[in-house]
């Protein structure tokens, strides 16, 4: 008897000592190539080709070149007075085929401004609802866009502008608010298909037909959804803080599930993703990176605190972060 019970705790000694070790094995690493000081946090990136457009939060807005990857330049910035604004800058978006730059105030409308005269930097006024928590823009032609609002108030909201070369202006020309099952704070979109993260009660999806959207199905999830990636029409990733995040395939007709939730331990407000990999913001923990198996499998590829990260985006095989100690770029070394 006595035998057995040292062979057991034996056995337990080991188990516990296995459990405290960290896991080491196939752990993916992050090669810093830069870091640029944004003077205000850096809430949000876009890159477009060489140009890297950011939020530079209470700084406004602020362009870089990235022409030479390692050594950023910045070409220039925009203060919140020279914006027209009051409160912190939280989004950018910049539709390269128009030239026309997208920014968002703070739980208030998004702002336009026109990239298109040569040196001039533009601003063409505000449009949408306050309360807008998040946008995507489409471009329709030369002469026409589609702004899509995650509003906080009224759910799901489109607004349609067309340039007027007569006067030199864009003007609304359509648009509609959609309501949704709860109050919108995220969005994304592919083709025809919209989806919005509704905080508690998970995310909405809706389809878009010649500019009648309609819902197509709701999800509830555990936590709070924060924000939603879109991977094609049906399969997307959804941030849901501290519920971790979500791998979602509502369609499938595969014999993998529909619904995979993972990083359960994290604060997950964001999720980038490029082919298999996976990038979490995780506000004051981070980065969390994960790998998307052939089978669906998700497995986690380890974590790295890089300061506080609102957003990561990847391009042209770098991984770009919004810090709160400015714009960092990164390889992911496998």
């Amino acid at each position: 008897m006595t035998a057995i019970k040292i062979g057991c705790a034996g056995v337990l000694a080991v188990l516990i000592t296995g459990c405290l070790e960290p896991v080491t094995e196939n752990l993916w690493m992050l090669n810093k190539v830069a870091q640029v000081e944004t003077e205000g946090y850096c809430r949000d990136v876009f890159i477009s080709g060489d140009s890297v457009f950011v939020a530079a939060g209470q700084a406004g807005i602020q362009l870089w070149d990235i022409s030479t990857i390692s050594a950023p330049t910045q070409v220039w910035g925009m203060t919140l007075s020279d914006l027209g604004v009051s409160k912190e800058i939280m989004q950018v978006e910049y539709e390269a085929s128009i030239k026309q730059l997208f920014a968002l105030e703070s739980n208030e409308r998004p702002i336009h401004v026109d990239l298109s005269q040569g040196d001039s930097v533009v601003v063409a006024g505000q449009f949408s609802s306050e309360q807008t928590k998040e946008f995507r823009v489409i471009t329709n032609s030369t002469i026409s866009f589609t702004v899509y609002a995650a509003d906080n108030d009224d759910g799901l909201k489109w607004s349609k502008f067309e340039y007027d070369s007569g006067f030199g202006l864009w003007f609304n020309t359509a648009g509609d608010e959609i309501s949704s099952n709860g109050n919108p704070n995220g969005i994304d979109i592919y083709n025809n298909e919209i989806v919005l993260t509704l905080d508690q009660l998970g995310i909405e999806a809706f389809h878009n037909e010649n500019e009648l959207i309609t819902s197509s199905y709701h999800i509830d999830l555990d936590g709070n959804a924060r924000s939603v990636t879109m991977i094609n029409g049906g399969e997307f990733y959804v941030a849901c803080e501290e519920g971790g995040a979500y791998r979602l395939d509502p369609g499938s007709s595969s014999q993998w599930a529909s619904e995979i939730q993972f990083a359960e331990d994290q604060y997950v407000t964001h999720i980038a993703e490029n082919d298999h990999q996976l990038v979490l913001s995780c506000a004051s923990n981070g980065l969390a990176l994960y790998e998307a198996g052939l089978d669906l499998s998700i497995k986690e590829r380890g974590i790295h605190d890089i300061g506080y990260v609102y957003h990561a985006e990847f391009a042209s095989g770098y991984l770009f972060a919004a810090t709160r100690q400015g714009l960092q770029i990164y390889e992911i070394v496998e």
